[in-house]
């Protein structure tokens, strides 16, 4: 199997590397700024447990085009630039080709199939909390990082427990499930949610939970989204509700979102993904989202600026 990834970041290589380790036939398509940038050195991948080193292979947009179609393509690209990402990786879609995103949020799904099609994208989540910290460093702060591979449609299904098997054999712990979408809004209502708080407070968990207010703002807005969520066909469960609930008001925790992170070091944020989003579909579905929309503001000032 010829497996492509768009983008050479922490979630990129960390699942990546994983595979090459394992003689995969992995390559990563990137920029030509980011291809010389590891062409000068090994890259270094810095879990809880261990280090290693690599050279991953990269391709830029103009190798790609004259490259053969890969069997599966691995989105690990940021949400807000997608559109790009849909006509570079074009070339590299053939007749049998399938596309796994792992982005935040769900208004990628609908680009997706617009562009190539529903029968060619599948479900896919990933869980880790892997950082950037150079142009060669990865650092994951905790030993579980997963990938979810599932079909959104019957066709799909042979498919993906191929390359399930694939993955599992390359040491990559692999989560199944037989409601993706359902997976997919959880994960959507936490990073919205989070994202939501981190900004418009300005702090992280612990810091937030310092003010006055702070906890009850946050679980606010962690309702809105899973009343979108309910609302849209897809309520979450009880357990997963009080468990992101406790997350949201520990006043020891310096949990944060990666959407707070790029913000404060002054870089594009997915604001318009997920908050954005959110506040879309809760319109849709008549669901009233009155704290998300002044995150929303929040948000779209940062970016304008």
């Amino acid at each position: 199997m010829r497996i492509l990834v768009v983008g050479a970041g922490a979630v990129g290589i960390l699942f990546g590397s994983q595979l090459r380790q394992q003689g995969v036939d992995i390559s990563h398509l990137v920029r030509p700024k980011r291809a010389a940038e590891l062409a000068e050195k090994p890259f270094e991948v810095c879990l809880p447990e261990a280090e290693f080193q690599l050279s991953p292979a990269c391709l830029t947009q103009p190798e790609l085009a004259a490259a053969a179609a890969f069997d599966l393509i691995i989105l690990t690209n940021k949400a807000y630039g997608l559109p790009q990402v849909i006509t570079d990786v074009a070339p590299a879609v053939g007749d049998n080709t399938l596309i796994l995103p792992l982005l935040n949020g769900l208004r990628h799904l609908d680009l997706l199939d617009k562009a190539f099609g529903a029968e060619r994208v599948l479900g896919g989540i990933a869980k880790t909390v892997a950082t950037l910290k150079t142009p060669w460093q990865v650092r994951v702060a905790t030993g579980y990082n997963s990938i979810t591979v599932a079909a959104r449609q019957p066709s799909q299904q042979a498919a993906v427990t191929e390359i399930i098997q694939l993955f599992q054999q390359s040491g990559l712990t692999v989560e199944q499930t037989d409601d993706i979408m359902g997976q997919m809004w959880d994960k959507f209502c936490r990073m919205a949610g989070l994202g939501a708080v981190n900004c418009l407070l300005q702090g992280n968990v612990g810091e937030y939970m310092q003010s006055d207010r702070g906890g009850e703002i946050a679980l606010q807005i962690f309702d809105e989204c899973s009343q979108v969520a309910t609302a849209s066909g897809h309520r979450l469960t009880e357990e997963s509700v009080q468990g992101f609930q406790r997350i949201l008001t520990n006043p020891k925790s310096s949990f944060n979102s990666s959407m707070y992170r790029d913000m404060r070091n002054g870089l594009p944020i997915e604001g318009d993904h997920l908050v954005g989003d959110m506040v879309v579909r809760g319109k849709e579905v008549g669901v009233a989202t009155p704290m998300l929309e002044i995150a929303e503001t929040v948000l779209q000032v940062y970016s304008r600026r």
